[in-house]
């Protein structure tokens, strides 16, 4: 029982860790999403523009 206190500490610590992890996870997804958004735009904008005259 003496410990307890210091297991608590322990666990909070961690969960710290986690949240920070997953809220970093979450910010890098949202970057890829945005780019990957960019990416669908900027290639559907050149098939449009590009077409060869026939």
């Amino acid at each position: 029982m003496q410990y307890l206190e210091y297991l608590a500490a322990a666990y909070a610590v961690i969960w710290a860790a986690i949240l920070v992890y997953f809220i970093g996870l979450a910010r890098r997804e949202r970057d890829i999403w945005t780019e990957l958004h960019a990416l669908k735009e900027s290639i559907a904008h050149r098939e449009t523009t590009d077409q060869p005259d026939e």
